[in-house]
């Protein structure tokens, strides 16, 4: 079992598994805890390891290589609970155009094991960020 020893080694771990589409490492960033939860753009959340392992295993099998560029990052730190906020833009296979923005929090316990994911949450942007400051409109 992986030894993160630190949210952004947890992280980068996670990211550079979606890179290589290897769910075994993807799913080694997760905790092992039954809460867990992941919600994709535009999708419904995933609750638990079996629900997340399966919607990873299909995105993997029918997607081209991906790799996901982060910008934007913000970190929020607690006694054993750290947030991570970025804007994902995603690259598909040779495609030099980006998929994209998505906004992404990613929760990170401290486990026994060292770091884990315990939450990783995507939502699409309709605008550049940064565009809509100071015009908010709830729901």
């Amino acid at each position: 079992m992986a030894f993160f020893a630190s949210p952004e080694d947890c992280a980068r771990a996670f990211y550079d598994a979606v890179a290589a589409a290897d769910i075994e490492a993807t799913m080694a960033v997760w905790s092992e805890e039954e809460e867990i939860c992941c919600v994709h753009p535009a999708a419904l959340p995933l609750y638990g390891y079996a629900a997340v392992r399966t919607a990873w295993e299909a995105i993997y099998r029918n997607s081209p290589r991906m790799r996901v560029e982060l910008r934007d990052e913000h970190w929020t730190r607690t006694i054993g609970l750290v947030a991570q906020h970025a804007i994902e833009w995603i690259y598909l296979g040779d495609d030099p155009n980006p998929r994209g923005p998505v906004f992404a929090t990613n929760l990170f316990i401290r486990a026994p094991q060292g770091w884990r994911l315990l939450v990783h949450h995507a939502s699409p942007l309709n605008a550049e960020p940064g565009a809509a400051a100071g015009n908010v409109i709830l729901h």
